[in-house]
């Protein structure tokens, strides 16, 4: 996998040798890929400072498997869990009170029950009597958010490598007939990396639109690259063909184009 990574930064073209890679590794880099894309999250749950919450900030203690807080102004009293909203409540107050815009999360305590509002109407309710403390209950809803934003963020991440990946693909399709789509697609996966380095940069420092595009037209580079040799040997190929026509040889199977190139680091990883 270094191999990989080291040929698409630095030698694009090169690239063409791993176009025999099973299907299982390329699934596990656009995983890998997916992953180095998220590192911006991890950082941001490492270092996000959540507020302490436990009986004596939030005024509310476990009674008999029920969350029982003072009478205050807890409905103003905002405590967050990785900048998700908590507020804990009275049994006399309403959790409909709760002023959040239309879009927003909020988590909202009372009784025996968490409930997780989604604007202003719809909420779901859990049950949450298993809990001895406030404080026990705040690191068992951080450890169950962070990890929800950690599934989340992979996921969404799969999804954008994939996007790019097959969008990329689309000027390679005059290709289809020297090459099949299948290691077109392998190809231009493992050539997609600078993109995921360069999109992890520009999330970490959170640049302008400008600074964006113009890291995007560099991550683009190794896909030109890449483009552009496979072109190359696509028009030797055809000379090749029509040399061989003229001298009534047997014409190049597909995938000449690329298959004489050798896995020369399939061993190696």
């Amino acid at each position: 996998m270094y191999n990989i990574i080291r040929e698409s930064i630095i030698n694009p073209k090169g690239l063409i040798k791993y176009h025999s890679k099973k299907g299982w590794f390329v699934t596990l880099y656009i995983l890998f890929l997916a992953v180095l894309l998220s590192i911006s999250m991890f950082v941001f749950l490492l270092a996000y400072d959540n507020p302490v919450v436990n009986n004596q900030t939030t005024s509310c203690e476990v009674v008999d498997n029920t969350f029982v807080c003072q009478e205050n102004d807890n409905l103003n009293t905002e405590f967050n869990v990785y900048g998700v909203p908590m507020y804990f409540l009275t049994e006399a107050q309403d959790v409909r009170d709760v002023d959040i815009e239309e879009l927003d999360v909020a988590i909202i305590v009372q009784g025996d029950q968490a409930f997780y509002r989604f604007g202003t109407s719809t909420m779901t309710a859990l049950d949450i009597s298993g809990y001895e403390s406030v404080s026990d209950f705040y690191n068992g809803i951080k450890t169950t958010i962070a990890l929800s934003m950690i599934i989340f963020t992979i996921l969404q991440n799969i999804a954008i490598m994939l996007f790019i990946i097959l969008v990329s693909t689309i000027p390679f399709l005059r290709f289809r007939k020297e090459i099949r789509y299948k290691k077109i697609f392998k190809m231009v996966t493992f050539a997609a990396t600078p993109i995921a380095i360069l999109l992890l940069i520009n999330n970490m420092l959170n640049f302008g639109t400008l600074i964006f595009f113009i890291l995007m037209f560099l991550g683009y580079r190794s896909i030109f690259s890449l483009q552009k040799e496979l072109y190359v040997r696509s028009m030797i190929k055809k000379q090749r063909e029509n040399q061989q026509r003229h001298f009534k040889d047997e014409s190049i199977q597909k995938d000449d184009v690329i298959d004489q190139e050798e896995d020369e680091d399939k061993d190696k990883e």
